[in-house]
């Protein structure tokens, strides 16, 4: 099975699952970027949402993508806001966004799922407005 078909069947029970490492992503991310405030952020790997609806909180514009349909649809049921966009997007492939476009980018729990990280790591250098931001990866 792909690491994408996994994640597309365990999108139904990934919130709902114990999972100590999510868990304590989510504490770890709420703690470094609580107080921050940004116009744009970049979440790639978004799953169903675990950390979105915090960037929601800090942030103006946020587009979240994810390999996974699955859980693309399960972050939309969960958080239909207006200034969250979610898109089913490749992280191996060119990212859906503008040259220096967002303020933050957040990758969590993703990077060892990928063979070529210079690429990630050339990507979202691309996507971020260095001036005004951090880069959370």
């Amino acid at each position: 099975m792909s690491i994408q078909a996994g994640y597309d069947d365990w999108a139904a029970t990934y919130d709902l699952d114990r999972n100590l490492t999510r868990d304590l992503d989510q504490v770890v991310t709420r703690r470094t970027l609580a107080h921050r405030r940004c116009q744009s952020i970049l979440e790639i790997g978004c799953g169903t949402g675990k950390n979105t609806p915090l960037l929601a909180d800090i942030g103006e514009k946020i587009l979240a993508f994810d390999f996974s349909q699955a859980m693309i649809n399960r972050a939309k049921e969960k958080l239909p806001l207006d200034h969250v966009t979610f898109a089913v997007a490749d992280l191996t492939c060119s990212w859906p966004c503008d040259d220096q476009s967002v303020n933050l980018v957040v990758c969590n729990l993703v990077l060892e799922h990928i063979d070529d990280l210079s690429f990630i790591f050339a990507e979202a250098f691309r996507a971020f407005d260095g001036g005004r931001g951090l880069l959370h990866l």
